[in-house]
């Protein structure tokens, strides 16, 4: 959470949080009023404010850059793409994942994220950035099918 809040809003956010969380949990119930939490809390995490914080209460720090912003987004998005399959393991027993599966797909998404960032860096021209994204994606997305479905039979096809 100091990634994303100021230690100074900290308190005031938990409060305001544990707050509704009693009001609500009379009126809904302790099982509806545990998912809808987690629905708020997620709903604190928007891309657009990360990185644009510190503006509130440093005035003489450096400004992130938009390289760093780009850096800070392929994380969070990475963060918010695993906390679809953990919170649908809370709803279903079809979403069945295990630690492993957790840290190969962070592996794949960061991994993808930190490469697009390099050819973001390094390649100028418009044309090949493009077509290196492209690459960049459908092999992501092979790897990824292949590890979930085994579309090529490999020996680390999934089930």
């Amino acid at each position: 959470m100091e990634l994303y809040c100021h230690p100074a809003f900290r308190e005031e956010i938990e409060g305001d949080l544990m707050e509704w969380f009693n009001t609500y949990s009379l009126k809904y119930g302790h099982n509806k009023v545990n998912r809808l939490f987690i629905k708020e809390v997620l709903f604190l995490f928007r891309l657009s404010i990360i990185g644009n914080i510190y503006h509130l209460t440093n005035t003489d720090t450096m400004e992130i850059t938009n390289q760093n912003k780009r850096l800070l987004t392929i994380l969070a998005t990475a963060i918010a793409l695993l906390l679809i399959p953990l919170i649908a393991m809370s709803f279903t027993n079809d979403v069945n994942w295990k630690i492993f599966d957790f840290l190969v797909a962070g592996i794949l998404l960061i991994g993808t994220g930190l490469t697009l960032e390099f050819i973001l860096r390094k390649i100028k021209t418009l044309r090949f950035r493009i077509l290196f994204g492209i690459a960049l994606f459908a092999l992501l997305f092979l790897i990824w099918a292949e590890l979930a479905v085994g579309i090529f039979g490999t020996p680390f096809a999934g089930s």
